[in-house]
């Protein structure tokens, strides 16, 4: 049975296949808050050396690179061919993505979209019809380390 999408979904957001992850070199990110308006690489893909604008992308693949062993756990799916997915869920949140966006007349930056770090790798795509993200605010747990990996059009 084929899903209906409107055509406003449809038009407004970007196929998952046209995306690539470009790991974000300012990290691995240890605990604290970060409110970050670029990322940086060393090339990727088709994506030259350089400092590229958050305005740009849309999304962001976030990887936690360490976790205390006092995390609560509860074990999901795991499978030794996927070596970094898996759906064990920490009861701790263990970081914190907050998209800003800025309105274009008032220039007033506010938080439009929270999303909340329970999972080991947890993909977040804006929401198209909003606008550009303006920057991202992250925060980590204390104990917890994370990279970023930034949803690219390549």
């Amino acid at each position: 049975m084929s899903a209906t999408t409107g055509i406003i979904d449809t038009l407004s957001t970007v196929p998952l296949v046209s995306l690539q992850q470009v790991l974000d070199l300012n990290g691995p990110y240890g605990p604290g808050d970060y409110t970050l308006s670029d990322f940086r690489t060393d090339g990727a893909f088709l994506l030259p050396a350089g400092t590229y604008s958050i305005s740009g992308v849309y999304g962001v693949l976030l990887e936690i690179t360490r976790i205390p062993v006092q995390a609560g756990i509860t074990f999901g799916w795991n499978d030794p061919t996927f070596p970094i997915a898996s759906g064990d869920w920490y009861a701790d949140r263990m970081a914190q993505v907050c998209l800003l966006r800025t309105f274009p007349i008032t220039g007033a930056t506010v938080i439009t979209d929270v999303y909340n770090v329970h999972l080991v790798q947890q993909l977040f795509l804006w929401p198209a019809l909003v606008g550009p993200a303006a920057k991202i605010g992250l925060h980590v747990n204390p104990n917890f380390e994370c990279d970023l990996y930034f949803m690219c059009v390549l």
